[in-house]
């Protein structure tokens, strides 16, 4: 609400956060300690900006950093996160707090430069499984990066579905519940 906003701010949550908070602040790096509801978002936004920036600027044909995807690729970018973000709410039952795209952009911006942009194949079956469900630009994206710039060829890439029929959204049914019951 009223609190000054940090951008990659680390967080510590549980019996000892205290303790690891200090420790962090004691070395120079701000931690806030929160409750576990709060530090999970934290981590989606996490997950959501590793597995959308590196996507993003893996496709290009020249070699690209963070830093880059958020200053000349942000509205591809914006479009991916969005997606990501509101399966996670229809599915897991994870709402993003307010703001998390412009948190996102400012940490490319402030740390983003001469970190490459690159896809891991040991890091793409994670990638799946903290992203479920059927994310079409997101798996555009990646079989392109697959089939046109030879990257991810030791992971298996689910194709793109084709129709929009193919893509379920207990939200867009008008359920709130991430259980399938209306």
């Amino acid at each position: 609400q009223g609190d000054q906003k940090w951008a990659g701010e680390s967080q510590s949550c549980g019996k000892w956060n205290g303790a690891v908070a200090s420790r962090l602040e004691s070395n120079g790096i701000r931690c806030k300690t929160v409750f576990y509801r709060e530090w999970r978002r934290a981590m989606w936004e996490r997950a959501l900006y590793d597995a959308v920036w590196n996507v993003v600027g893996a496709v290009r044909e020249e070699e690209t950093d963070h830093a880059d995807v958020a200053m000349f690729f942000d509205m591809e970018a914006s479009d991916m996160m969005w997606e990501l973000a509101n399966n996670l709410r229809g599915g897991l039952a994870v709402t993003l707090i307010y703001g998390f795209e412009d948190r996102l952009f400012s940490i490319a911006e402030m740390r983003g430069k001469d970190e490459p942009c690159e896809l891991i194949d040991e890091m793409f079956p994670h990638m799946q499984n903290v992203f479920p469900g059927k994310n079409r630009m997101f798996w555009e994206y990646c079989n392109y990066a697959k089939d046109k710039r030879g990257l991810l060829q030791g992971a298996e890439v689910p194709p793109v579905p084709t129709q929009l029929s193919e893509l379920p959204s207990i939200m867009k049914q008008g359920n709130l519940r991430a259980d399938g019951t209306i």
